[in-house]
C-alpha cells in the first residue's frame, strides 16, 4: 500500500538536545523505509528563533521533503503536513505522522522495534500509536488524567466508554496512522481544529445514532516514553485542559444541536430546542466543576 510518512520537526529544534536529534534523524530512516523523501514540516518560528540552524545545513536535509508553516502551535503543523500531502500526492493511501520531539524512551528498548511497525501498518482506517509516560507528574500525564478523561466522559460518554475498551492510554496521541480517503472525510466534512486533532478526530468518527465506530479503528501500542523534557508546568497545564474542554463543549453542540424538520411545528420544534439547551446547561456545569478540580489538584501536585 502506497503510505506517505509525515513527521513534524520538533518546534524547539533540537540544537542542544542529542538524543532528540538521534530520535529525529532515526525516525527519518525508518520512514524512508516506506518513501525515500518523507515530508517533514517544521514552523517558520523555529526558522526565525534560529532553532533548527543545524538541521539545515545538514546534508540530509537535501534528502527531504521540508514544509515550511506558519502555526500557532505544533498541532497546527498537522494541518499543514496533511494538507500537503493531500494536495500534492492524490494517489497516497496512508498518511503516517510521526513526531519528531521525543527525547526520552524509558527502558523499553521495544519501542523502536514497535513503532518501526507502526510506521509500516496498513490495517485499520485509523491507527492510533498509544503509549505510557514514565512519569505520573509529566505534562502529558496531568492533562490527561485530570482534563482530557474527565472532560471526555462528561460531554461524551459513549466515545469515552468505548475508548477504554481499546484500552488508549491516550486519545490525544501524536503518533497517526490513517487513510487518506478517512482523512479526507474528517478534515473537510467537519470543523478544523489548530488542535487536539486526534480527539477531535475520534468524536467525529462516533455514529451517534448507531452508538458504534463509523471507521474501523485500532491502537498500536509503542511503549513508555515522555515528550520534550521542558516541563510545562501549571500555566501550560491549564491552558491545554481549558483548550479541550472548548473544543468539547463546541463539538456537543454541534453534534446535538436539534435541526428542524419540514413537517415539525414551530411549538415541537421550540421544545426540542429548550430540552437541548437545558442539558446543555448541565453538561456545562458539570464540565465547570471538574476544571475547578483540575486547577486545585494541579496545584497541590506542583506545589503552589
Amino acid at each position: 500500500m502506497n503510505s506517505k510518512p509525515l513527521i513534524i520537526f520538533p518546534y524547539m529544534g533540537y540544537e542542544h538536545n542529542k538524543q532528540c536529534e538521534w530520535y529525529f534523524w532515526w525516525t527519518v530512516d525508518r520512514c524512508k523505509e516506506i518513501d525515500p523523501k518523507p515530508v517533514v514540516v517544521i514552523p517558520r518560528e523555529t526558522i526565525i528563533r534560529k532553532d533548527a540552524v543545524s538541521f539545515l545545513k545538514d546534508p540530509r536535509y537535501q534528502t527531504l521533503e521540508v514544509v515550511q508553516a506558519w502555526s500557532v502551535d505544533t498541532c497546527q503543523t498537522w494541518l499543514s503536513g496533511w494538507g500537503h500531502i493531500l494536495d500534492h500526492y492524490p494517489d497516497a493511501e496512508r498518511i503516517v505522522q510521526i513526531p519528531g520531539d521525543i527525547d526520552y524512551v524509558e527502558e523499553d528498548v521495544g519501542f523502536y522495534n514497535n513503532l518501526t511497525e507502526f510506521i509500516k501498518t496498513t490495517t485499520s482506517d485509523i491507527v492510533i500509536g498509544d503509549f505510557r509516560t514514565g512519569n505520573q507528574y509529566s505534562a502529558k500525564s496531568l492533562v490527561d488524567t485530570y482534563g482530557t478523561y474527565s472532560l471526555l466522559a462528561n460531554w461524551f460518554p459513549e466515545i469515552s466508554k468505548s475508548i477504554r475498551s481499546f484500552p488508549l492510554n491516550r486519545a490525544r496521541s501524536e503518533f497517526l496512522n490513517i487513510k487518506t480517503s478517512v482523512l479526507r472525510e474528517l478534515i473537510i466534512k467537519n470543523r478544523s481544529f489548530a488542535y487536539e486533532q486526534t480527539l477531535n478526530f475520534l468524536i467525529r468518527s462516533w455514529n451517534y445514532e448507531e452508538a458504534k465506530w463509523r471507521y474501523d479503528i485500532s491502537k498500536a501500542f509503542l511503549g513508555t516514553l515522555s515528550d520534550n523534557r521542558s516541563f510545562r508546568r501549571y500555566r501550560g497545564c491549564v491552558d491545554q485542559i481549558e483548550r479541550i474542554e472548548r473544543m468539547l463543549s463546541l463539538l456537543w453542540r454541534e453534534i446535538k444541536e436539534p435541526q428542524k424538520l419540514d413537517s415539525q411545528s414551530d411549538k415541537a420544534f421550540e421544545h426540542q430546542y429548550t430540552v437541548f439547551s437545558d442539558e446543555y446547561d448541565k453538561l456545562y456545569s458539570k464540565s465547570k466543576g471538574i476544571m475547578d478540580t483540575a486547577r486545585t489538584t494541579l496545584r497541590a501536585l506542583l506545589g503552589l
